[in-house]
């Protein structure tokens, strides 16, 4: 009588809380409110760490001023938790200078640059990239893209699609653009363009690792859970350290019913994360309530409620609470 009760009850949990948790929230891609660790790696053209080169995190379109930071003798800065959000990178080392535009989203983020050192000529000055197709983008398409970036800081979408769509015009290999362009389609409920842009992208550059993390997002928001886990499984090939992609993964997982390999991607996800990102628990409680898990499930619950006292999904999440301990301490009782 226990077991079919608790099928019973997890299907109640199911109806309030996977719902709203394996569709996730467009804006879960965004920077904001997360914290991002930085890791910052300089060399020279001839693969020489660039040591005390400087490095300059601007934030675009707010008030948080500038983050500086200095490479060791590795050629590596690495730059405490900053908010999340879009910045430009500036590196500096003698007579060399990169300029880049970062959507720095993930709990830890690593940028590479490499450097024209104290030659002169045309290529001093110009950014450089961590991968061999975005050397390819013309500046005219880069500009646009920060245009889009600034955009989107002063929350304004319609207008950072337009700057979007002109870089892709410019050019249309462009894959962070096009990664930042299906974002935005995400947050406009538009997969279908989404995934497009998405599959472009990644074509464009096999190398980037959020489009593979955006394309997981936009198949768990489809329910389509194996789709999903092949991208989230590229991504992470790529970006090991992305407890983003762990999340995702573990919410693909939750809803092939696997729920045990689910568990193991979240834990990940909280070791990974910058800072404690409530929503884990609650995707970690629905894993282990289907496992009849149900301690564990309530502390779960319990967590999210604590970390995220004014999430909207409290409600449920205190609700389902109240039911695990109702059916727990019932099957304690009939147990004796």
């Amino acid at each position: 009588m226990l077991a079919r009760s608790g099928l019973a009850l997890a299907f109640v949990f199911s109806s309030i809380c996977l719902s709203a948790q394996l569709s996730p929230n467009p804006r879960s891609m965004s920077h904001q409110a997360e914290q991002v660790h930085v890791i910052v790696n300089v060399h020279m053209a001839n693969g020489q760490p660039a040591e005390n080169a400087r490095v300059d995190l601007r934030a675009q379109g707010t008030t948080n001023g500038t983050v500086t930071g200095y490479t060791n003798a590795a050629g590596i800065a690495d730059i405490s938790e900053i908010p999340g959000g879009y910045y430009t990178v500036v590196v500096t080392y003698k007579l060399a200078q990169s300029e880049t535009h970062e959507n720095l989203a993930f709990g830890e983020r690593t940028l590479s640059y490499t450097l024209a050192g104290d030659r002169t000529g045309s290529d001093i000055g110009t950014a450089t990239s961590v991968s061999v197709a975005a050397y390819k983008v013309p500046d005219k398409a880069k500009k646009e893209y920060s245009k889009a970036q600034g955009s989107l800081a002063k929350g304004n979408q319609d207008e950072a699609l337009n700057h979007l769509d002109k870089a892709i015009e410019i050019y249309s290999q462009y894959a962070d653009a096009l990664t930042l362009r299906a974002i935005v389609r995400m947050d406009k409920q538009d997969t279908t363009g989404a995934l497009s842009d998405l599959n472009a992208a990644v074509q464009a550059d096999p190398a980037c690792s959020l489009a593979y993390f955006a394309m997981g997002s936009v198949y768990n928001a489809t329910n389509r859970f194996p789709e999903a886990q092949l991208a989230l499984q590229s991504g992470l090939r790529l970006d090991p350290k992305s407890w983003q992609g762990y999340f995702e993964l573990g919410k693909a997982l939750v809803g092939k019913g696997d729920y045990q390999a689910a568990i193991e991607q979240l834990n990940k996800a909280q070791d990974f994360a910058a800072n404690k990102y409530a929503p884990i628990h609650l995707v970690k409680a629905h894993a282990m309530l289907a496992l009849k898990q149900y301690p564990g499930a309530m502390n779960e619950l319990q967590a999210f409620i604590t970390q995220a006292p004014t999430d909207s999904r409290v409600a449920s999440a205190r609700e389902a609470l109240d039911r695990v301990n109702a059916f727990v301490e019932k099957g304690s009782v009939a147990s004796k």
